[in-house]
């Protein structure tokens, strides 16, 4: 059975393209972010070595399916900002 991956973002109607293309660019930002702090708690000379693994495993787990070279693409689903306007 086949794992869906999917990332949730939330825009309005009015902002819709602007906001996707806000989306992209912070997704690719926060998937830069995650590798390179995974090499930086990999390579880190601490004291507490363990405890930067462990950091670095947790990391790993939480954005598993970003870092999957094997996924190409992912589904992106987006929700309708329910709260009130200012």
């Amino acid at each position: 059975m086949e794992t869906l991956r999917s990332i949730i973002a939330i825009f309005s109607d009015a902002t819709c393209e602007r906001t996707m293309v806000t989306l992209e660019e912070t997704l690719t930002v926060t998937h830069d972010w995650a590798v390179d702090r995974l090499h930086t708690l990999c390579d880190m000379k601490s004291d507490d070595v363990l405890e930067s693994v462990e950091n670095a495993h947790a990391l790993r787990m939480e954005f598993a399916e970003w870092l999957d070279p094997n996924v190409e693409d992912h589904e992106v689903y987006s929700l309708e900002y329910l709260g009130e306007d200012d």
